[in-house]
């Protein structure tokens, strides 16, 4: 058990639901991660720059290094479809599977 595990460990005794909490908070982090890394990749394949891409979306180059960044990025729908589509790619929304549900669960 790592320091980080033992810290929360004894936060949630006090605190009933730290823990849950904690764990909410990472799985929304590794599931922003994913769409970063698949649109980083993307850019990579294609041979872009963030700016390019920020061209092709109709975004402010700016904005879309934010969104690539920041660890409280918050883009719209409107903007995640208009960089899937300048690189691509589609947005779906499917039902996890079983093992996926046993995941977010524990």
């Amino acid at each position: 058990m790592s320091a980080l595990d033992r810290v929360i460990e004894e936060r949630d005794r006090r605190e009933p639901g730290f823990a849950a909490a904690v764990e909410a908070e990472q799985a929304e982090i590794r599931a922003f991660d994913d769409v970063v890394n698949v649109v980083l990749d993307r850019l990579s394949d294609l041979g872009w720059t963030r700016e390019e891409l920020a061209v092709r979306a109709h975004l402010n180059a700016a904005s879309l290094r934010r969104l690539l960044t920041s660890s409280s990025a918050n883009p719209t729908f409107a903007t995640m479809m208009s960089i899937a589509e300048a690189l691509g790619l589609r947005i779906e929304i499917r039902e996890q599977t079983s093992f996926e549900q046993m995941l977010t669960a524990s």
